[in-house]
């Protein structure tokens, strides 16, 4: 897109020195970030990340066949915007078993699943043998499957609940058959506002030293960040700039990297924060604004993705158009979101996902090929 083009799209003349930066391949700063939050010309900022997708993927757009599985909801963790989490004690809690797993994978719905999407909660009664076993059984059954497991925080937990060093607990999973790492857990990086809504997760540090050693190890990871709760844009900008800085070092020696960045919206319903504050839905204006700069400032992520399990199909289809290009997948059996209030359905057909692609004006590729 030319330059001229550009600049034409954008009503907000403050974003025109945005506009030039992008357009010759200059990183944006923290105070851009700050401006992108601030400036009412959201089809001005979605113009500039869609100018950067389509020169990172021109119309491509990923998606895969999916599905999430968690292998137990018993967690010690007070995540205030958690409506998945159960005591130790509560007879709705649960840990799957490695056989009950594989009983389940066999099932008709999950024909033709290439990637599992493994998470859980910080329960105290699980250790490494645990998941060397359920790993093992999954891949034995299951040997196409792409398992992603962990957020940073549980790699943390569960190589301190195991007596065992964070390296060693990925050596030994590696071994079992972990290939890669969704991005949860992040919420924000700020200690003060984690302080409020999930005291008692590991804090920034942990999370981002996490990614460092998953990404020394050769293991790509996701990356993401939680919003619309009690945040302020400057906490957000921090909290991508950070994950840009720990992307840098990644790759400037060699190492794996963040595969994607997908910003997840906050769910209000039936979680402690919603209770204790005058929350509300992210708005589809909140949601496209997140996607995009995300887009723009996160300069060395090759992938964002419009998440529509918390953005709803349709506004992730528009997501495209504001820097996103992956859909995700078909999320099969997800639960976290939907037990904080999430309305979207349990799972979208493959079909439904390339049409949403298409209809769009992209063209769809199966994200399994791209991870070969």
């Amino acid at each position: 897109m030319p330059a001229l083009t550009l600049r034409r799209l954008i009503q907000d003349e403050r974003l025109l020195p945005l506009a030039d930066k992008v357009e010759s391949r200059q990183r944006l700063s923290f105070e851009d970030g700050l401006l992108l939050y601030e400036t009412p010309d959201l089809t001005g900022v979605g113009a500039m990340a869609n100018h950067v997708r389509t020169r990172l993927h021109g119309k491509l757009t990923c998606f895969v066949k999916s599905r999430r599985m968690s292998y137990t909801n018993i967690c010690c963790v007070q995540c205030q915007f958690c409506a998945f989490q159960s005591k130790t004690d509560d007879p709705k809690g649960y840990v799957i078993s490695p056989e009950d797993a594989v009983t389940e994978l066999k099932k008709p719905h999950n024909h033709g699943v290439c990637e599992l999407h493994v998470v859980g909660g910080h329960n105290p009664a699980l250790r490494i043998e645990y998941f060397e076993t359920l790993f093992r059984a999954i891949k034995g059954s299951f040997p196409s499957m792409r398992l992603k497991a962990f957020t940073m925080v549980e790699i943390d937990f569960y190589a301190r609940n195991s007596g065992i060093s964070v390296e060693n607990f990925l050596d030994r999973c590696l071994a079992a058959g972990l290939e890669s790492c969704p991005g949860g857990g992040a919420e924000i990086f700020d200690d003060g506002i984690r302080k409020q809504i999930c005291a008692g997760k590991g804090d920034a540090s942990v999370w981002l030293d996490t990614a460092r050693i998953c990404h020394q190890k050769g293991i790509s990871t996701n990356c993401t960040m939680l919003y619309g709760h009690i945040e302020e844009p400057r906490h957000k900008v921090d909290h991508l700039l950070r994950l840009r800085q720990l992307a840098d070092e990644s790759l400037a020696r060699g190492r794996a990297g963040f595969w994607a960045y997908i910003p997840l919206a906050y769910q209000v319903e039936d979680n402690e924060l919603g209770r204790r504050r005058r929350l509300f839905e992210t708005t589809g204006a909140q949601d496209l604004r997140e996607i995009a700069v995300g887009r723009l400032l996160l300069d060395n992520v090759p992938h964002i993705k419009a998440y529509w399990v918390m953005i709803t199909p349709g506004l992730a289809q528009i997501g495209l158009s504001y820097g996103a290009n992956d859909l995700d997948g078909t999320v099969i059996k997800e639960e976290i979101a939907h037990r904080a209030g999430a309305r979207t359905p349990q799972g979208l057909s493959a079909e439904y996902l390339r049409r949403l692609i298409t209809e769009a004006g992209f063209e769809f590729v199966d994200r399994a090929i791209q991870l070969r």
